[in-house]
């Protein structure tokens, strides 16, 4: 390590992991990485603690408003205390109908309803094989972070402050993902564009204990001093930063011995994106970001952050902000309407009457069995109920109309509609929302994305990773496979004499000769060098359209279709079920399982064949020879016989006319004998 702050450090952990901070539960660790580049000076703190106060400055507005926003859902915020003090003065009830919570809700049950699949596809055509491989691998480490249930977190900041941020990590031996609540992430204020892309700062802040940070960094925590929290205190920060319940925040805590640190991810322009970790007393942590792009070599930023709607001054909000007048408006109108039903007019119709108070004349008016003075007499304000009652019921249906189950809803429950029409009359009230929603999907497709840099750059070794979720029939696909085979490596040259290592007299070094040895050749299935497009699929999750995709499936295989045969997987692709990718890898599989099947039994039933041609033609073989021997020992008996009556033995044998002709020769030769 280099001597003074200007010696830069790379602990082997994240500071701010996934939105943690060190000393939270179940923080994450960042890969042991390269020591940051000696070259690079250290970080100026106090222009990073500028962009830190740059953002908080700029979005305390946003994030003022995005406070009420959460108060408009959570239904108490919606009457200020002004409101609540003005109709307390009139007398008048104070009444919240709460109708954004249902709104709001109803859009993450449509998320939470409709299932996603991360899906990839090749780049290049070498790489079409390897599509499967990354799908599964994007699965596994979908299903290891939990990414469905953290999605929905992201999903309530999305649609409540307008803002999802979450971070992916590495800790070592696992990729973990996290949410960044919306209090805690900061950004740059002059960046436009809702996915911040053109942002050139992302970061988290949160408090830390002293004594967490000097475990943490406890050479640093001496050379800034041996005490973070003695530094000034600085100005003070919105209370948007703090920890709950609310207390005036700054950069140090004394009282409780805390400091704010801030993880910063910057851009810089020779380096890429640069990693810091500092507080008010200086720098923690800094270095290029451990992160790359295996393909293009880049680094780059693990936090991904998404906007629901950002106005012309930057501010970023979500769907609530447009809801609040109409909810004010309806709260209002409930309010004046039970004011009017619970309180009427009163005049004076004759002068002369005896004198009364006009308090106790209203009040017997308003009682049911009140008695109305003498020179006194109600006034009808049908009128004035009837006008706001109609004000409130077009209040209401407008902000009905951001409900995006309300179409879906309209549908009795009673009635047989099928779970098809219920799910467009559900779209159709979702088109509103439309835009949001395709930016929360591509904040998700930008998530998976990081998965999969992750995965490239850290999983290099051979490891399984499981593709089923089901206990009773886990399956596994090894990714970075090796493949051995014979190679060519290097070995010493042993001195026969000696048993020792030769050396080369001229070079004094040991002698080396080439020989074959079994050794790795190559890898298969290494995700390094896929080249993927990451897209979501999604799949709706409905029991009725289930119940519906499932009595299509099977009449079609009571009209005859073969579940095996390519026209019913063309109709299983078609039909929109959950999990559509597995069903059909479990049908290709059980195809192989019975073709497998029945390529054993043709072998079997050949081997049996040829068996039994076998033994045909051994049982022939032998009545062949049976037969043979038969003719041969009566060609024996036939030429003793011949041999004892004195008649040439080779007559015995000939049965045609050449033979013949030798008989009627052979008495000419025998009077030389």
């Amino acid at each position: 390590m280099m001597n003074g702050a200007e010696a830069p450090m790379r602990l082997p952990h994240a500071v701010v992991p996934h939105g943690q901070m060190p000393g939270d539960d179940g923080h994450a660790v960042v890969p042991p990485g390269d020591v940051a580049d000696e070259e690079l000076p250290p970080p100026n703190v106090e222009q990073l603690r500028r962009m830190f106060d740059e953002s908080r400055d700029n979005t305390d507005p946003a994030r003022t408003e995005q406070q009420k926003d959460c108060d408009y859902y959570d239904g108490p915020g919606q009457a200020s205390p002004e409101v609540r003090a003005t109709l307390k003065a009139r007398g008048q009830p104070l009444v919240i109908d709460n109708r954004i919570a249902p709104a709001i809700d109803g859009i993450l049950g449509v998320l939470e309803a409709g299932k996603t699949d991360p899906r990839a596809f090749p780049r290049n055509p070498e790489d079409q094989k390897s599509s499967e491989v990354a799908t599964k691998t994007l699965r596994y480490i979908a299903d290891t972070t939990k990414w469905s249930v953290k999605k929905m977190d992201c999903a309530e900041d999305y649609l409540k402050q307008g803002i999802a941020a979450a971070i992916v990590e590495f800790d070592g031996r696992d990729i973990k993902l996290e949410q960044i609540r919306w209090e805690t992430f900061f950004y740059d204020p002059k960046s436009r564009k809702a996915d911040f892309s053109d942002a050139k700062f992302l970061g988290i802040a949160k408090w830390m204990y002293a004594d967490e940070v000097q475990l943490l960094y406890g050479d640093r925590y001496q050379a800034l001093g041996g005490d973070i929290t003695s530094v000034a205190e600085g100005t003070a920060v919105d209370n948007t930063w703090d920890d709950r319940p609310n207390d005036s925040l700054r950069w140090v805590d004394r009282r409780r011995n805390r400091a704010m640190v801030v993880e910063i991810y910057y851009r810089h322009a020779k380096v890429g994106w640069m990693r810091c970790v500092f507080c008010a007393a200086g720098w923690l942590e800094y270095g290029a970001s451990p992160y790359k792009n295996m393909i293009t070599g880049e680094t780059r930023c693990p936090i991904e952050a998404q906007s629901f709607k950002v106005d012309r001054e930057n501010n970023r909000y979500g769907p609530i902000r447009n809801m609040r007048s109409m909810q004010d408006e309806v709260n209002a109108r409930r309010s004046r309407g039970l004011h009017l039903v619970n309180n009427m007019q009163i005049q004076q119709t004759d002068p002369m009457a005896p004198p009364v108070d006009a308090d106790i004349a209203r009040k017997e008016a308003a009682r049911a069995d009140g008695v109305i003075p003498g020179g006194w007499q109600k006034v009808p304000t049908n009128d004035m109920a009837s006008g706001n009652l109609a004000m409130l019921q077009e209040a209401k249906d407008s902000l009905g109309r951001m409900v995006p189950v309300a179409l879906a809803q309209d549908l009795s429950e009673g009635t047989a509609a099928s779970g098809r029409a219920r799910q467009v009359a559900q779209q159709a009230g979702l088109t509103q929302f439309g835009r949001g929603f395709g930016r929360f999907e591509d904040f998700e497709e930008r998530i998976y994305q990081q998965m999969w840099f992750c995965a490239q750059q850290f999983w290099t070794a051979p490891m399984f990773i499981r593709v089923t979720d089901n206990p009773r029939a886990p399956e596994f696909l090894q990714i970075n496979e090796p493949v051995m085979g014979m190679v060519m490596q290097e070995q010493p040259v042993v001195d026969p004499a000696t048993g020792q290592p030769a050396v080369d007299p001229m070079t004094g070094q040991p002698m080396m000769q080439q020989v074959q040895a079994m050794g790795q050749v190559d890898v298969e299935k290494r995700i390094a060098t896929m080249d993927m497009d990451i897209i979501i699929s999604a799949t709706p999750d409905t029991v009725a359209l289930e119940q519906e995709v499932y009595e299509s499936v099977m009449e079609l295989v009571r009209s005859g279709v073969d579940p095996f045969s390519p026209v019913f997987q063309i109709m299983l692709e078609l039909a929109p079920l959950p999990d559509k990718t597995r069903l059909l890898e479990r049908i290709e599989a059980i195809k192989q399982e019975v073709s497998s099947a029945q390529q054993a039994t043709a072998q079997a039933e050949q081997a049996q064949k040829q068996a039994d041609l076998e033994e045909q033609s051994a049982k022939t073989a032998g009545l062949l020879a049976s037969a043979h021997k038969t003719a041969v020992d009566a060609d024996n008996a036939q030429v003793q016989l011949f041999a004892s009556v004195g008649l040439n033995p080779l007559l015995a044998l000939a049965d045609n006319e050449p033979m013949q002709g030798m008989q009627a020769e052979q008495p000419q030769m025998m009077p030389g004998m």
